[in-house]
């Protein structure tokens, strides 16, 4: 992603859609401590109080190469975030292939940002060589599920009880997309 759009959610309201840069940290922290408090971070491996990664790593991943990290931005405010990053890039026979993920403040979900997230990532995905996108949900995460399902995912393999949440143990599905047959 070369440069920042404009996109229109469902409800009206207009975002701006950029890959983040090194002077997004601040914002980034407050993003993740307001999302962490919701109740879709129990659908991620994020939660209350988990430390965030030191701002140089965070910085390397989101300026380097072999990755791409975009946030939507509601003015200054970070509202939802999506990644892709080769999983070993330099490694002769996994190299394309690359795992991705996406989270959002509630208020911002079922607005299509879900969707324009998966359309960026899947873009880049092709113009780096990447073969092979793989991503986990959990499986009572229908409406995250539901939207990978859209965007041409599969479920290729489950992992049980991966997480215990509200007292009940939660499986995740294995999704893969293949970009090239």
């Amino acid at each position: 992603m070369k440069r920042a759009i404009q996109f229109t959610l469902k409800n009206g309201k207009v975002v701006t859609i950029r890959r983040l840069k090194p002077d997004d940290y601040g914002a980034f922290a407050k993003y993740m401590k307001e999302f962490a408090k919701g109740p879709s971070a129990k659908w991620t491996w994020q939660y209350p109080g988990r430390p965030l990664p030191p701002k140089e790593r965070a910085e390397k991943d989101w300026t380097g190469n072999n990755s791409l990290f975009i946030a939507a931005f509601d003015g200054d405010k970070i509202i939802g975030m999506a990644n892709i990053m080769k999983k070993m890039a330099d490694h002769p026979y996994s190299g394309r292939v690359a795992t991705t993920g996406t989270t959002m403040l509630e208020k911002y979900t079922s607005n299509g940002l879900g969707t324009k997230f998966k359309q960026i990532i899947g873009k880049w995905a092709i113009e780096n060589n990447v073969h092979t996108l793989q991503t986990e949900v959990r499986h009572k995460n229908t409406r995250s599920l539901g939207n990978l399902l859209k965007q041409g995912y599969e479920v290729v393999g489950i992992m049980h009880d991966t997480a215990c949440i509200d007292g009940e143990w939660q499986h995740e599905y294995i999704l893969e997309k293949i970009l090239e047959k």
